[in-house]
């Protein structure tokens, strides 16, 4: 745990790295930044693959997600970490690979590169970016002379990479709008790759690896919000979309129709829960399906079944296959992988006797990139929430621990009512509620909505509880425009979602007020759009009409308006990039404007609370406090941040990207020293007893204002003359620090004066 006190002067340079690093200036608020360490470690895989190591014994290899993440190789026989093999600047793997020489090729992200192992080496080697600018390799696949295929986001291309020239082969964008070209399969017997797009739409196409002659072979009608696995297999290509199987005919690019042996049906889609299915052998690939039970396909007759041994299913009762290969033990081959993304689950099938074993493999344990941060108004604790596999912890500032809690999904925002913690939760633009002080159970937490399938809404960024209802702000899905401000009433579970609020925009940002709802927009689309518009909204809705009834600009050329906050003085004080603005609700006007830091942010990004009359906030990386009264801005640490909350202690909480990572995968602390005037007087102007003086209060030392200094009229004084002498001291104390000037302590002695203190 390190300490360390941070700069406050706006504009200083700053070290954005780790706490510890140097700094040259005591904060005004004599605040102390602690790095808290890696609350959450997490085994999160998304693909694996079986091969040989150097001395020949079987191993899976799997790619663990978080910074710096490593290739891991584990004996599937004795059950051991043989060796861990790092990819610098791997955040994880979609897309693991073993060429027929044994070689092992690992597509990464974030950052977009091919990395290579030979078995036996000590080290992998970077490849670089197959395609640069691309941030995630997917689908990677190996041709019949060692070529390596996969594609890319986020401008789906498909490419081929030479490891005996080291060349790379790019066969373009295969679409303007669709950003994931997310599986990729190489058919040996016509030299052809297939690439599987998604979001929002499955598309497939077939490219000539020799000419780069590329052909849309998505069917008629075909439907589907994309491809996450190809396969090949004896002239078929069989594909997942949306969890559902489907089978092509390399040859033809036709769909196939397939028998399911329970019904005795054809059908051209088949429930499968698995990384596609597994190389053939025996004259099946197998595969598991619903309720991970295992089921193959049979390619004589184009049949699928569920595995049966002794009239029961077999199940993989650890999760999804997603790792497969064939081993030879006693002279007949035996099916060995990986099940679930979150346990190292492994398994073995033997489908001479129709045996299952089952266990944990000792793959590496590793910090987890953070999402979320919110603290618990009750207890004190923080409760964090991890990208991507949406783990969740508590974390215990008088322990220092960090608990299991429920894994609530990917939190995009989050908010409490009633002591139960509301959360929107990506990609199906979900609303969860989840009471943190009851035992987790079927119903704790409880799904409320779902809007990605009914509304086309993935992420909901804004949820803010009022008046019990729960109003949501969300962006919409994968290439599409007009985010929506969705109403839910708690009690009865009704919801209304009023699309398009500010034309092609998201809906960033909600702040109930009154009987109307206040909203800030975000130019951005879903996901493969590129903005419409030129400038984020402030607007106003009425919940009573379900409709907008005004639109306003508070800072021209903010391209997001991501948090919204009542301030001390009744005004709202919101944070358009990197411009904080003052928004009177009454004469719907902008009050006032401070600039805190150029740049862009985004829908997601931006974090606004209160503490000692003091806005603080976190967006663009930065942690900043905003002076309510004197209107300046001071940034108190220049990078690496996400997010914030407050504990009722007063101590604010931040995600920290350690010094030289790309992700936070850190809690932090940020304590400002102890209020020396609690409940500090933040009218705008100073006050001497109930007598305006007319002089414009102010912060006049680290949470004390200038009405704050003046004698307490409670204090028991003789008379007026003991009162106003003593208001005329502290003025004389005032003036001299320059403070204030002389005419201003002249004003506030009159107002002494005129007081009715000590009559």
């Amino acid at each position: 745990m390190a300490l360390v006190a941070i700069g406050t002067l706006a504009g200083m340079a700053l070290s954005p790295g780790t706490a510890g690093a140097g700094t040259t200036a005591a904060p005004v608020d004599g605040g102390v930044f602690t790095d808290l360490g890696a609350p959450l470690t997490s085994l999160t895989i998304m693909e694996g693959a079986l091969g040989k190591d150097a001395d020949g014994s079987d191993v899976i290899y799997a790619v663990p997600a978080g910074e710096n993440a490593n290739l891991n190789v584990v004996d599937v026989h004795s059950r051991t970490l043989k060796r861990v093999v790092p990819l610098p600047g791997a955040s994880g793997s979609w897309a693991v690979a073993v060429a027929p020489d044994g070689t092992v090729y690992v597509g990464a992200y974030a950052n977009g590169h091919l990395y290579r192992y030979r078995p036996g080496d000590e080290a992998a080697t970077d490849l670089g970016e197959p395609i640069p600018g691309e941030t995630y390799v997917y689908g990677v696949t190996i041709g019949d002379d060692g070529a390596v295929y996969g594609g890319t986001y986020p401008h789906a291309h498909a490419f081929r990479y030479d490891p005996v020239t080291g060349s790379v082969t790019d066969y373009g964008s295969l679409d303007d709008v669709q950003q994931y070209a997310r599986a990729a399969v190489y058919d040996p017997d016509h030299k052809a790759l297939f690439v599987g797009l998604a979001t929002p739409k499955a598309r497939l196409f077939r490219i000539d690896v020799a000419t780069g002659e590329r052909q849309e072979i998505t069917p008629t009608g075909f439907t589907g919000g994309g491809f996450s696995d190809l396969d090949y297999a004896d002239g078929r290509v069989f594909g997942n979309v949306d969890g559902q199987l489907v089978v092509f005919d390399a040859a033809t690019g036709q769909q196939l129709s397939f028998t399911d042996a329970a019904t005795g049906a054809l059908t051209q889609r088949y429930p499968i829960a698995a990384r596609g299915v597994s190389p053939a052998s025996g004259g099946s690939v197998y595969f598991t399906t619903a309720g991970v039970a295992l089921a193959r396909y049979d390619l004589a007759t184009n049949t699928v079944s569920r595995v049966v041994t002794d009239g029961k299913p077999v199940v993989v009762s650890r999760g999804a296959a997603i790792a497969y290969g064939w081993v030879t033990e006693n002279d007949h081959p035996v099916l060995y992988g990986l099940a679930g993304n979150y346990s190292g689950g492994t398994y073995r099938y033997d489908p001479a006797d129709g045996s299952l074993a089952q266990w944990s493999s000792p793959f590496l344990y590793v910090p987890v990139n953070l999402m979320h941060v919110i603290a618990n108004p009750t207890d004190g604790k923080v409760i964090v929430n991890a990208y991507l596999n949406g783990n969740t912890g508590v974390y215990d500032p008088a322990t220092g621990k960090t608990a299991n809690a429920p894994r609530l999904g990917q939190v995009e925002g989050w908010n409490w009512a009633g002591g139960k913690l509301y959360a929107g939760i990506y990609p199906y633009g979900s609303l969860l509620e989840w009471d943190p002080h009851a035992p987790g159970s079927s119903t704790n937490p409880r799904q409320l909505l779902s809007l990605e399938a009914s509304h086309h809404q993935n992420r909901p960024v804004a949820v803010v509880p009022s008046g019990g209802k729960v109003y949501l702000g969300t962006t919409p899905g994968y290439g599409l425009y007009g985010g929506a401000l969705t109403v839910y009433d708690i009690a009865s579970g009704a919801f209304e979602v009023y699309r398009d609020i500010v034309t092609d925009q998201t809906v960033a940002a909600l702040l109930p007020l009154g009987n109307v709802v206040f909203g800030g927009s975000s130019v951005a689309g879903g996901q493969g759009t590129e903005p419409r518009a030129t400038e984020a909204r402030l607007f106003v809705f009425d919940p009573a009409t379900g409709s907008k009834t005004a639109e306003y600009t508070p800072v021209a050329g903010a391209r997001n308006i991501n948090e919204l906050s009542l301030g001390p003085d009744g005004n709202i004080w919101g944070l358009a990039d990197g411009t904080v603005f003052v928004f009177d609700p009454d004469t719907r006007s902008t009050l006032r404007r401070i600039p805190v830091f150029t740049g862009g942010t985004s829908p997601q990004d931006g974090a606004l609370t209160w503490r000692d009359g003091y806005l603080y906030g976190v967006a663009g990386g930065r942690l900043f406090l905003v002076d309510s009264l004197g209107g300046t801005a001071s940034v108190l640490r220049p990078g690496g941040l996400n997010r914030l909350t407050q504990t009722p202690d007063g101590t604010m909480y931040t995600l920290l990207r350690p010094e030289g990572w790309s992700n936070q995968t850190n809690l932090a602390s940020y304590r400002p020293a102890d209020d020396p005037c609690p409940g500090s007087d933040l009218r705008a102007t100073a006050y001497v007893a109930d007598v305006d003086s007319g002089v414009t209060n102010r912060f006049v030392s680290y949470g004390c204002t200038l009405a704050d200094r003046l004698p307490d009229v409670d204090a028991g004084w003789k008379n007026h003359g003991a009162f106003v002498a003593a208001v005329a001291r502290e003025v004389e104390k005032l003036v001299a620090a320059g403070s204030i000037s002389s005419a201003e302590g002249d004003a506030l002695n009159a107002a002494a004066g005129r007081s009715q203190v000590g009559y």
